[in-house]
Formats: C-alpha cells, structure tokens, sequence
C-alpha cells in the first residue's frame, strides 16, 4: 500500500511539474512560409553547403553568402579541403548559380602569420561561421576554427582559428584575424593556444567604433571564452 501511495505521489509531482512548464512558456506566433515562391541554391556535394548562411547587401545589390567549411577551394587548389564562401545573386540569376569568393590567401597549404607563426590551412574548416556588420554596406566575418600554427609543431601544434574580414563589395583582399596567436606563446591548453576561434562571431558596436566579437572553444582547459 505504501509503494502505491509513494509512486502516486511521485506521478502527482511530476504532472505539476509539467504544468508549471506549461505555464511559463510564452506565446509564440507562426509565420507562413512561402513554398511556391522559394529560392533553391545548392552547392559542391559533400561540402557541407549551407552550414552557415547570411543575407547581404552592397549597392542595393542582394545576395546570399554561404559557408561550405569542407570544399575544396578553387582559389587554393594545393590546400586539402580548407572550406569556401559563396556568394549568390538573389536577383537576375536565373540560374541561381553560386560563385565561390577569393579571399585573397592564396595557393599555399602553409602560410606566414607573424613571428612564432606558421599556418596550416589544411581542413582548416573556412565559413563554419558567418558574421555581418549591422549597418548599410557592412563587411562580413568568415572564420575556419580549425586553422593551426604549425611553428612549434615539433612539440605542438596550436588550433588558434582564423577569420576573414571580407569587404562589403564581396571583392579585393580579405584582412586576416588570429585573435589567440601571440608571439613566442606555444603552450598547449594554455594562453588561448588551443581555443579555436571563430566557431562562431559577431561584428560589436562599441563607442562609434567597430569591433569583432570571436567566439573560442577552449581556452584555459577547455573553459570557452568570447573576446573582443
């Protein structure tokens, strides 16, 4: 008799639970999606396409930039697979083809970075993430988290993660962001060598100037942490 008033009560505590959840939810409202009319872009198999997605636009001109992390890059045809950004044409695009965007990096697998610096772009995961400033013509941020310096690779090699700042025309040179390299720092676990930023991003506004928010994974024994 005990057992069945203990498990009634335990049932009874439980369906109050789920009502007290119930209560708290707040309403949400639905929207329609317009199937007739839709907008299909599709890139590289086996690529990853559409990881990562954003609406831009430059000169009233509208486009969709698309992160494929694992292509190969036609830009860098010597890289194993570091990722690419796309870029595709809403408007006057019938064919509603995407073309991939040179950020400017080169052929090279491996490629300078500074002093105690030395990165291997290889499955470096380019457009897990996408940013964009919030204002008319805005730049857009696109990270690999899964770029390494190789410098020290004799004793370890350092996922710091790498963005690009890409300009607001979608063209010219893209400006390099290692956020964790320092110079002369190649501890493992430690002093942001193994934090893999650019998992995810955001442009900030601080002050009437701009800055860029990354995202790390791990940081100090894989705590995470979001620097400015």
């Amino acid at each position: 008799m005990r057992n069945r008033m203990t498990g009634l009560s335990t049932w009874k505590r439980r369906a109050l639970d789920v009502f007290v959840c119930l209560c708290l939810v707040s309403l949400a409202y639905s929207f329609n999606i317009d199937l007739q009319h839709t907008l299909v872009f599709r890139g590289p198999d086996a690529t990853f396409f559409g990881y990562s997605v954003l609406e831009h636009v430059h000169d009233n001109t509208r486009w969709i930039v698309v992160g494929a992390p694992r292509a190969n890059s036609s830009f860098s045809s010597s890289v194993q697979s570091p990722g690419a950004v796309y870029k595709c044409r809403i408007r006057n695009n019938p064919e509603q083809r995407c073309t991939e965007m040179d950020l400017g990096r080169g052929n090279k697998q491996r490629e300078s970075c500074g002093k105690t610096c030395q990165g291997d772009r290889n499955d470096e995961w380019m457009g897990v993430s996408l940013a964009r400033q919030d204002k008319p013509n805005g730049k857009i941020l696109a990270c690999a988290h899964r770029w390494k310096n190789v410098y020290y690779e004799s004793e370890y090699i350092l996922p710091h993660g790498y963005c690009s700042v890409i300009p607001a025309t979608l063209q010219g040179k893209s400006q390099p962001l290692i956020p964790c390299y320092e110079d002369h720092k190649k501890t493992y676990g430690e002093e942001h060598g193994s934090c893999q930023a650019g998992i995810a991003g955001v442009f900030t506004e601080v002050s009437r100037s701009t800055s860029v928010l990354c995202v790390f994974t791990c940081v100090v024994l894989w705590a995470g942490e979001s620097v400015l």
